[in-house]
């Protein structure tokens, strides 16, 4: 069994009798307080703890009061006993009912005054510590110097009260100076993947509260094969991108699931299998056409599976919530209910830098079956996924290359494997070694891009072979290309220091640009052309999208003596691109801001360069960085004609 990641402290306290033990060197060493001072502390500010007065109060001139509570770290009886706890919470209580009688007396004061002002005992509220501004103006018929002093000691008064109720609530939820255990850390994750969920999904690119989503009891949830079995082996088919699944396990678990769904079992016991099908049925959801239609159960399926978490981290297993917080992450991106992807995935990595997983495999008992993943490959599995966020958002990576040590699984290695699980690894080691190139163009040391180019060929000409396997090779999952025309819009992007092209570099790019806009636009007629079919994409596929239409129209523009024809197959394009980036919308409301942009772009590119440079100040927040870029390059370059 591996480490358990989870119980690592994050931070480690230094010992206060180590910090506060004066030097040997020292002979004489001033002597200190164990607290700040009143003054400072009540300005949150440093304290030396000098005394008798502080460095601060002594400049001042102030008197410097020691804190009336002063404790000993140093000395041996420093634990919490049941008599000390007993008399903290009775002096908490003395203090609740001193601050309860001047909220009495304060109020009793603002009754008097209004009655002072008005004669009258309406409209008189009662002061409750949110008391709101009045909106109706009054003449006092009392002295202006008498009603400013009274009102002056009110809000004093109330000021003084409000400080000493906001600084009673820090002093009771104050925390433990030492870590007992390894609860408090898994509280944390527990805590973090809700925050993560809790985000709104409908725009990728920022963090913005959503609404309350209500689910209802997983035990209500018609799991019957009919309605189910589908959409599990689509996501089955798809699993490609998450090379760590077992098929055959998780298939095995999706069958005990349905079996007994209608019996109370200990949900302890059944956590993981009840999770693995529930996010397996709301993902393959999710990316069907039935995806409108079961849209509420998909969410139901989510809000159940979110609710095994707590059971499933206390597992004997660390490695299993990594596995569960992939599914969040992978339904995150083709649901607006699911959270941030990106919250989300920077989390899963973070776990899994912690767990040393992209060092070293983890040892695995051989002899427990009750795995549902492949362990070697689920680093690779996070990182295919880390990698293509990253590049479609044009955010940093959340590890580097220099840091990883784990070597790839070597697929002959296992003979206990199938013929279609040999033919799905293989597929899924081509999507990580194309994970690994296009972190060799976004890194540190960018190549060049015919040395780039050159290693895209031969991935795109030596593609794994998949005879007579399961592997899906229908449009829907033709996704070889989309990964192709994501790489080379990267390669042809400036990188941030020069936004120009030399003439060398334009001479030795324009075999890689012709490239790109050829595949751009074949890829926007592909997902153009199944887009009838009601397949569900997810929001990458909109950043793909948009990153094609931009690059074709950039390119196209850069050429010497655009003519009438590549006029309208532009147009064409752009057309296309705006339906599948609305469709998208549909899904990622917050998307819509894409097709906004495209068409802005479009138009600004055919009034010419001078509109197009007044365009960029306008460029939307959500556009990527390197998109960005693109469009600045070309709208200062002098190869674009103004004469359209």
């Amino acid at each position: 069994m591996s480490s358990d990641w989870r119980e690592l402290s994050r931070v480690s306290l230094p010992s206060p009798a180590r910090a506060s033990s004066p030097s040997s060197s020292q002979s004489q060493p001033p002597q200190k307080n164990s607290l700040a001072c009143e003054r400072c502390f009540k300005r949150k500010q440093k304290c030396d703890r000098l005394r008798p007065a502080c460095t601060s109060c002594a400049d001042l001139g102030v008197e410097c009061i020691a804190r009336s509570q002063q404790f000993d770290f140093n000395a041996e009886d420093t634990t919490l006993t049941h008599a000390r706890v007993n008399g903290y919470v009775e002096s908490l209580r003395r203090r609740v009912a001193e601050l309860e009688e001047k909220i009495k007396v304060a109020e009793q004061k603002h009754v008097q005054a209004r009655h002072t002002s008005f004669g009258t005992a309406d409209a008189v509220s009662p002061i409750n510590g949110k008391r709101r501004r009045s909106i109706y103006g009054s003449i006092s018929s009392a002295p202006v110097n008498e009603q400013t002093a009274a009102n002056g000691e009110e809000q004093s008064s109330v000021q003084d009260t409000m400080s000493a109720i906001g600084l009673l609530s820090n002093k009771a939820m104050a925390e433990s100076r030492t870590n007992t255990g390894d609860k408090p850390h898994k509280l944390a994750i527990i805590e973090s993947i809700s925050a993560a969920l809790a985000v709104d999904g409908r725009d990728p690119s920022k963090a913005s509260s959503s609404q309350p989503v209500y689910v209802t009891d997983d035990q209500l949830i018609p799991l019957t094969r009919d309605l189910t079995l589908s959409h599990f082996q689509q996501f089955l088919d798809w699993s490609v991108w998450l090379p760590h699944i077992d098929e055959n396990r998780l298939f095995e678990q999706y069958e005990a699931v349905l079996e007994t769904s209608n019996q109370g079992i200990d949900p302890t016991r059944i956590a993981l299998p009840r999770f693995n099908t529930y996010l397996a049925i709301a993902i393959g959801i999710s990316m069907s056409s039935d995806s409108g239609r079961l849209s509420s159960l998909a969410t139901n399926l989510h809000g159940a599976a979110v609710k095994l978490l707590p059971f499933i981290l206390h597992s004997q297993e660390p490695l299993d919530t990594l596995h569960c917080m992939l599914l969040l992450a992978v339904f995150s991106m083709f649901s607006a209910s699911g959270g941030s992807t990106w919250h989300l995935m920077g989390f899963i990595m973070t776990n899994c830098i912690a767990a040393g997983l992209h060092k070293t495999v983890p040892p695995r008992n051989t002899s427990d079956t009750e795995y549902t993943y492949r362990v070697e490959w689920l680093f690779w599995s996070v990182y295919i996924w880390d990698r293509s966020l990253s590049s479609v958002m044009g955010r940093p990576f959340t590890i580097t290359e220099v840091d990883i040590s784990v070597a790839i699984p070597d697929i002959t290695e296992d003979e206990t494997a199938s013929g279609p699980v040999r033919a799905k690894l293989a597929l899924s080691k081509h999507l990580v070694t194309h994970a690994q190139l296009i972190s060799d163009v976004l890194g540190s040391h960018r190549p060049k891009p015919l040395f780039s180019y050159s290693n895209l060929c031969f991935w795109r000409e030596f593609p794994p072979q998949n005879g007579g396997t399961t592997t899906p090779t229908n449009p829907q999952f033709d996704y070889l290309e989309q990964l192709a025309c994501r790489a080379l819009i990267l390669m042809v992007r400036p990188s941030n220091q020069n936004l120009t092209n030399s003439d060398i570099d334009a001479e030795s790019n324009s075999e890689v640009e012709a490239d790109t806009i050829s595949c751009c636009k074949a890829l926007i007629e592909k997902l153009y052309n199944r887009s009838g079919s009601g397949t569900a994409v997810s929001f990458l596929d909109a950043y793909d999208i948009l990153a094609a239409a931009v690059a074709y129209v950039c390119l196209v523009q850069n050429a010497p003596q655009p003519n009438q024809t590549g006029l309208t197959q532009t147009f064409e394009v752009v057309s296309k691109a705006s339906i599948l980036l609305t469709q998208c919308s549909s899904k990622f409301s917050a998307l819509s801001i894409f097709q906004q942009f495209l068409l802005s772009l479009s138009t600004k590119m055919m009034e010419g360069q001078g509109s197009l440079q007044t365009h960029q100040e306008f460029i939307p927040p959500e556009i990527p960085s390197h998109l960005r870029r693109m469009v600045q390059r070309y709208s200062s370059s002098g190869t674009i004609s103004n004469s359209l």
